[in-house]
């Protein structure tokens, strides 16, 4: 692959114009708390007037006179007729609802009770649309669950060769969210030039409890970009990405994003104060992660949580990381409608556990999914993905080498990367790239 370090990067840039989350970090528990997880269960833990328009937000419509007209793409369904739609098998009820549509008059209401296993719909394209070289995003809200699982189906031509796109959301509940959605799994030879099916589907995640409320709005396909990208993301602040990944990541050209948890920086196995000054200047990103312990930052007040958020953000103004506190990374991955609002107000971009890559270009950067980067196999073959079909993948790491991934794993995924058609990035040059 072409090595692009950030500076070279963002004058790229100036001149032409992503499994199941690991588990707890070993020794973290006064950190953390209790943060065991796996795909199948919880997962663990300045306003500007200037800043840009936010592309999650219908209301904000920028230079164009549409509803959305900030967003990249074209709308493939806006759910202002449902004619087209009809409910799946066994799959819970489909209705309009004009209460808090995302955009327009009304969305897509898919329901299903607490004995019904999902709530899914689908839509055919007669002859076939053309969908080639797109990516695809729709935006969603959810109630009664804390998490959903969603996935598009695309059926092109039939569903002998499907691509499936499946995100699983871990919040905010009651509230409009984008899905830039990412490859996760191919059946045979999909070919987006003769799209004849669509389909939606919303699944429980977390618990077996209770009904599907999901609200869809805006089905959209973007035009992808020729290359995928790659990010590498190390969560805790923890020692061993310095003495176990720097300086491989140092010896393929590689920057990284850190997320730092400010309480942490100093104390035993953790990073120090030096060795993040040490990162920075190989063009890493220090991002924020406020320190939530055993409970998750939703739970606190709001009150509370703007004091977390923005002393983490000072924090690391404070030591020269400006770059890096635009990005937030959300603790034990959890969140609420209240702390959406704070992390759109304080940063410029969000990762959380999201089970797959990204659809690039981005119309939500404050919901960007994070998957394993230790899950072998899987986490390959997810970059091979956002090779193909030009997404992001960004891999998830807590310890490297003895009590987590191990030293010669991460090198043998880092000479995988390095070979890929992707171009790895930190999260400041993917938020100038777009």
């Amino acid at each position: 692959m072409t090595y692009r370090n950030r500076r070279s990067f963002v004058t790229a840039v100036a001149a032409t114009g992503t499994l199941g989350l690991a588990g707890c970090l070993s020794d973290a528990s006064e950190w953390y708390g209790d943060d065991d997880n796996d795909d199948d269960s919880t997962p663990s833990e300045g306003d500007d007037d200037s800043s840009p328009s936010d592309p999650s937000d219908p209301s904000d419509d920028g230079d164009d006179s549409s509803e959305l007209g900030h967003l990249p793409g074209d709308s493939i369904d806006d759910f202002e007729s449902l004619d087209e739609w009809v409910t799946m098998l066994d799959a819970g009820a489909l209705e309009a609802a004009s209460d808090d549509p995302y955009a327009g008059s009304q969305s897509a209401h898919l329901t299903a009770d607490e004995g019904t296993s999902y709530a899914g719909i689908y839509r055919t394209f007669p002859g076939g649309t053309d969908l080639s070289d797109s990516n695809f995003s729709v935006a969603v809200k959810f109630a009664e669950q804390e998490q959903l699982q969603l996935t598009l189906e695309v059926y092109a031509p039939n569903s002998r060769n499907t691509l499936t796109m499946r995100r699983t959301l871990t919040g905010p509940a009651d509230s409009w969210v984008r899905v830039d959605f990412g490859v996760t799994s191919i059946d045979t030879q999909p070919d987006l030039s003769d799209v004849r099916e669509v389909r939606l589907i919303a699944r429980r995640r977390g618990s077996d409890e209770g009904p599907i409320d999901c609200q869809l709005d805006d089905l959209r396909a973007v035009e992808r970009p020729e290359r995928g990208r790659v990010m590498f993301l190390f969560d805790g602040t923890l020692e061993s990405h310095y003495t176990h990944a720097f300086e491989h990541m140092n010896e393929f050209g590689f920057g990284g994003v850190e997320a730092v948890i400010p309480e942490a920086v100093g104390e035993d196995g953790r990073l120090t104060i030096d060795r993040l000054d040490d990162m920075s200047e190989a063009g890493w990103d220090m991002a924020a992660r406020p320190r939530t312990g055993a409970r998750n930052i939703h739970e606190f007040t709001p009150e509370e949580q703007e004091g977390m958020i923005r002393r983490t953000r000072a924090y690391l103004e404070n030591r020269g990381f400006e770059d890096g506190a635009d990005h937030f990374v959300t603790p034990r991955n959890l969140l609420g409608p209240e702390t959406m609002e704070l992390v759109r107000e304080y940063h410029e971009q969000a990762f959380r556990y999201g089970g797959g890559p990204n659809g690039l270009p981005l119309t939500d950067p404050h919901n960007l999914g994070v998957f394993s980067g230790a899950a072998d196999e899987e986490t390959k073959q997810y970059v091979d993905y956002a090779a193909d079909y030009g997404q992001l993948a960004v891999l998830h790491f807590e310890e490297i080498g003895e009590d987590g991934l191990s030293e010669d794993a991460f090198v043998d995924l880092l000479e995988y990367v390095e070979e890929s058609d992707v171009d790895v990035v930190t999260a400041t040059e993917l938020l100038e790239g777009e």
